[in-house]
């Protein structure tokens, strides 16, 4: 009998070993998917019916009003953050078209350590002087909330969105704490500059 136990109580415990493995580098995995999704896209060029061609975008979330439509996902490290082993890494991506033509495709991520920080093709605003440009939200108080990285349709970042972020982020103890790590691609970039300046990339 106490032979059938101990084989009971082992193959539980193996259970509970291969699900608690899922769920810490599953968010990973996905991640890793949804910018595969992303990788290519191109704004004002890219229509609706070749974004469903790919596979993610057909059964992905998506919000529409009126002409205007938003596909997006999001994985945070759920199970790592709630028995605090890292601190809460929240990663998404977002797809927007408008009149059946792509004109906006961002990837994000934030923890409670670092402001959010996102990654974005779209035609650049006016005081974006070059491709890829960075700008900061930033309260009266002079403290930055959020940190954006914008560039246009001809830069070759489009083709590289498989390597924006790092989805390991949400599957590593302790997490990621700079800049470097949740998006290694901007490295070079001066993200935590002057507050009050937009900075443009090469």
């Amino acid at each position: 009998m106490k032979k059938y136990l101990m084989l009971t109580i082992i193959l539980v415990l193996a259970a509970a070993g291969i699900f608690i493995r899922y769920e810490i580098v599953a968010p990973a995995r996905a991640a890793a998917r949804d910018l595969e999704a992303i990788n290519g896209l191109t704004v004002g060029k890219t229509t609706e019916a070749e974004l469903l061609g790919r596979s993610a975008f057909q059964t992905m979330d998506i919000q529409c009003f009126q002409a205007n439509c938003v596909y997006h996902t999001q994985r945070t490290n759920r199970l790592l953050s709630t028995l605090r082993l890292a601190p809460f890494t929240f990663f998404g991506t977002r797809v927007t078209v408008r009149d059946g033509m792509v004109t906006q495709v961002s990837v994000f991520m934030f923890n409670f350590r670092l402001p959010g920080l996102s990654l974005t093709q779209e035609e650049l605003p006016a005081e974006c002087a070059s491709s890829p440009c960075v700008k900061r939200a930033v309260l009266p108080t002079k403290a930055v909330v959020g940190i954006m990285v914008l560039f246009n349709n001809e830069s070759e970042l489009r083709n590289r969105m498989v390597e924006a972020a790092q989805p390991a982020c949400l599957s590593r103890l302790h997490g990621c704490s700079t800049y470097d790590e949740l998006m290694p691609l901007l490295k070079g970039l001066n993200l935590q500059g002057d507050p009050q300046q937009p900075v443009s990339g090469k």
